[in-house]
C-alpha cells in the first residue's frame, strides 16, 4: 500500500480500532484455477492466551468458492477500511484566501498479511459466532445472544458453515485525515464534516491530527 510518511500509522492500537469498529474485511487469495478471489467477511480479533499470538477468526459457507484457497494458505491479504468521505475544497478556509486547495478523499485502511487455516470444528465455529455477536451486540440495551435461537435451529445452520482462522504476520496501516495541513484547514474539515452529518469522519480527522501533533512534538 502506498503510504506517505505523514499518513503512516504504526500503533497497533489504531489497527485494532479499525478491526473492531469496521469488522467487515475484504479477504483476498489466489487460486491456480480461478485466479484472484475476494470476499467480504466480518472478522473477530482474538488472542491465544497460551502462545500470545493474535488471530482473526471467521465463519464461511462450505459452498464458498474461496474455501479451497483458504486451506493452509501462507499468503492471504486482509483489508479493513474505515468510514471514508470526499473532502470538498469548500471546507478549507484557505479557499477564500488564495483558492490553492483541491478535493481529496479521507480514509483509514489496514492491509494485513496473514496465514489462513480452515477449522471445520463445531466448537470453534460456535465460539466464533458467539464472539462476533457479542462484539456487535455490546451496545444494545438487550443484546441478542446465539443461545437465544433454538438449539436445533442453530445446529442445523452450523452444518452449512466452517471456521477459518488467520494468523497475523505483518500489517501496513494508513490514516489519511489531513495530517500536515495547516491548523485552520484541519479545523475547517472537522467542522465541514460535522455540518454535513459525517460525524464519524469528523472525529477521525480530529483524533488523527491530535496523534500526529503528539508524534511531532515527541521527535523534537
Amino acid at each position: 500500500m502506498y503510504i506517505p510518511k505523514k499518513y503512516l500509522e504504526e500503533d497497533w492500537e489504531q489497527v485494532e480500532y479499525l478491526i473492531k469498529t469496521y469488522p467487515l474485511a475484504t479477504i483476498i487469495t489466489h487460486d491456480a484455477n480461478e485466479g484472484i478471489i475476494a470476499n467480504h467477511i466480518p472478522l473477530v480479533l482474538q488472542k491465544d492466551s497460551e502462545s500470545g499470538e493474535t488471530y482473526l477468526c471467521a465463519h464461511v459457507a462450505k459452498t464458498n468458492h474461496q474455501l479451497p484457497s483458504l486451506k493452509e494458505n501462507p499468503s492471504v491479504l486482509i483489508i479493513f477500511q474505515s468510514s471514508n468521505s470526499y473532502v470538498s475544497p469548500s471546507y478549507y478556509p484557505q479557499k477564500k484566501i488564495d483558492h490553492k486547495v483541491v478535493p481529496t478523499w479521507d480514509f483509514a485502511a489496514v492491509h494485513i498479511d496473514a496465514s489462513s487455516q480452515v477449522v471445520d470444528d463445531g466448537d470453534f465455529v460456535r465460539k466464533q459466532l458467539e464472539a462476533l455477536s457479542s462484539q456487535q451486540e455490546a451496545k444494545r440495551d438487550e443484546p441478542w445472544s446465539v443461545k437465544d435461537a433454538p438449539e436445533k435451529y442453530t445446529q442445523l445452520l452450523q452444518k452449512a458453515i466452517t471456521g477459518v482462522q488467520f494468523k497475523i504476520n505483518t500489517f501496513q496501516c494508513k490514516y489519511k485525515f489531513e495530517q500536515a495541513m495547516g491548523k485552520d484547514n484541519v479545523d475547517g474539515v472537522v467542522k465541514g464534516f460535522a455540518q454535513d452529518g459525517l460525524t464519524e469522519q469528523s472525529d477521525l480527522v480530529l483524533v488523527s491530527n491530535q496523534r500526529f501533533e503528539r508524534r511531532k512534538a515527541a521527535t523534537k
